[in-house]
């Protein structure tokens, strides 16, 4: 079907403004966590990496009504020259993997309403959430992130196995875990911040006897944190220091919370609720990670989904 005439005349303008050697579509394949919004995709000829932009739900209906069509075309080409200058020449070109792969890392992303952009990026199943594989790129102090897909690794001539092996040592070295008092996190309070970078555990058993009973669990930079609880070792960490086995709250992609199992004072169905319904909120609810509710079984040592009956004893 083609594009309705507002979006047609957004992309000539867009063509107008960039150069002939530029293509800009619609995204036919969805991005993650893209719903209610209308992807426009840019990239030079001669380049196989191009930019994503997103057209908000707000401005897609003053668009289709005429308004503020000069202002946005203004704002996009403004986004893409700040977003493609940013990006190294190797990753324009999709080529030199070996250059690359020292910046491949894993991302946890909610399963349920990515259904249809997962069948074009290489992901693994964990529970019932979806390990994805992005490039991480931080010129200039800002981090900057593109999604593999599944055209990168026939180019790379890379496995997906390969690949999560590549990003499972380099995730904990460039997103080093971050865990906060409630306060800390929301006051960032950079004293805290340094105190547990240094010492978790010592943290955490200082917070805990202060009678702290839940912590945000996050890496250092924040975005995509809720990946930590993914790393060899670190539920097995805390749940040593509470002697107890660990609830982990998912709050968003970038965190999630945890609490002493046998300490909760709330239910797993209530602990669902609470979930379920932060996650309705905007606008949390682009950045729901899952409505599940997550423990670490210290007898196991491995995390599962929370049930009702879940045993909440340390021996």
């Amino acid at each position: 079907m083609e594009s309705e005439k507002w979006l047609q005349e957004l992309f000539n303008k867009l063509r107008e403004r960039l150069g002939e050697e530029y293509q800009v579509t619609k995204v036919d394949k969805p991005a993650l966590n893209s719903v209610g919004k209308v992807q426009i995709g840019i990239v030079k000829n001669g380049e196989r990496t191009g930019i994503l932009l997103n057209l908000e739900p707000g401005k897609v209906q003053r668009l289709k009504t005429g308004i503020g069509l000069k202002e946005e075309v203004g704002f996009l080409v403004e986004r893409y020259l700040e977003k493609r200058s940013v990006l190294r020449k190797e990753l324009l070109a999709g080529e030199w993997f070996e250059r690359m792969k020292e910046r491949i890392v894993y991302a946890l992303e909610r399963m349920e309403g990515n259904e249809e952009a997962l069948k074009h990026i290489p992901w693994e199943p964990y529970l019932d959430m979806a390990i994805v594989f992005y490039l991480v790129e931080t010129p200039g102090g800002e981090t900057n992130y593109r999604v593999i897909s599944n055209r990168d690794l026939e180019v790379w001539k890379v496995s997906k196995e390969e690949l999560l092996q590549i990003a499972r040592e380099n995730t904990p070295r460039l997103g080093i875990p971050l865990l906060l008092t409630p306060e800390d996190a929301v006051g960032e309070n950079k004293e805290g911040e340094e105190e547990s970078l240094k010492d978790m555990e010592g943290y955490l058993l200082k917070h805990t006897d202060k009678g702290v009973s839940a912590f945000v669990l996050t890496s250092q930079y924040g975005f995509y944190g809720a990946s930590v609880i993914l790393y060899d070792g670190l539920l097995e960490r805390i749940s040593w220091v509470w002697r107890d086995d660990v609830l982990v709250i998912p709050s968003s992609i970038n965190e999630v919370m945890i609490v002493p199992a046998c300490g909760s004072t709330k239910t797993i169905q209530q602990w669902r609720e609470i979930v379920k319904e932060m996650n309705q909120e905007e606008p949390q609810k682009e950045m729901a990670l899952s409505d599940s509710v997550y423990f670490y079984d210290h007898k196991e040592g491995k995390l599962c989904v929370a049930t009702d009956d879940y045993k909440m004893i340390f021996d």
